[in-house]
């Protein structure tokens, strides 16, 4: 399945906004605030290890009749707003979420953010899940988790493609490394130069139900949110 024209269902109104339907300024593709060296990247390698999607958490109990998990605790619990960031290449989108201040140029997105998540939002009441199954971001998203952790911020990384199965895809390396990457995905934009590159998927309409759909709402929000519904 293309990883970038997933349409979502109605299960989860008002709290999903698709990193897709953003539109950044080619101003702002490369971040501002993080030391480009830190996220330099080895060659990429074809992977075709066995996928198993979603490692058994603590409190986790396998339903094996519809081969679904139910979990006691889910990622988003205690989440106010949540942000699914679908492709998430670097991180840009999730960082103007949170550090609108860094990207002046990302007015259409900055528009966007304040529409579905309110301009008084505060971080503390949000929750990203950032899938981006591109192995060289790797160490760029471990670094986003970090980061954003240190500042009591919740920024879940999941190295995975979404897609309607579980299990592997064949996704395409464009040769656009200059560009962080931005062409990665299961379409050959530049001919047999394409290096493949095999990606674990997930079905994501159960990872909603996994890890979002029915969470514990938190106790206290911070933000200033008016008439949106969290």
């Amino acid at each position: 399945m293309p990883r970038r024209r997933i349409s979502i269902s109605t299960v989860l109104p008002t709290i999903l906004f698709i990193a897709y339907f953003l539109h950044l300024d080619k101003k702002i593709l490369r971040d501002v605030a993080f030391d480009q060296a830190s996220t330099s990247s080895s060659s990429s390698t074809k992977n075709t290890a066995p996928h198993t999607p979603f490692p058994p958490r603590p409190n986790t109990k396998i339903n094996t009749n519809t081969n679904t998990t139910s979990l006691k605790n889910k990622l988003a619990d205690d989440c106010h707003h949540i942000y699914l960031d679908l492709g998430s290449n670097i991180g840009i989108h999730s960082r103007l979420l949170y550090q609108p201040h860094l990207y002046p140029h990302a007015l259409k997105s900055k528009f966007l953010f304040d529409q579905q998540f309110g301009p008084h939002r505060h971080n503390n009441d949000l929750c990203v899940f950032a899938f981006e199954p591109n192995p060289i971001h790797r160490e760029r998203h471990v670094n986003l988790t970090r980061y954003f952790g240190q500042l009591g911020w919740r920024y879940h990384y999941l190295p995975f493609a979404v897609s309607d199965s579980y299990g592997n895809g064949t996704f395409y390396h464009n040769g656009d490394g200059h560009k962080e990457e931005i062409g990665f995905g299961d379409h050959r934009l530049i001919g047999k130069g394409a290096v493949e590159e095999v990606v674990p998927t997930i079905r994501l309409v159960d990872w909603i139900r996994e890890e979002v759909r029915g969470r514990r709402l938190p106790k206290k929000v911070f933000g200033k949110y008016g008439g949106i519904y969290g």
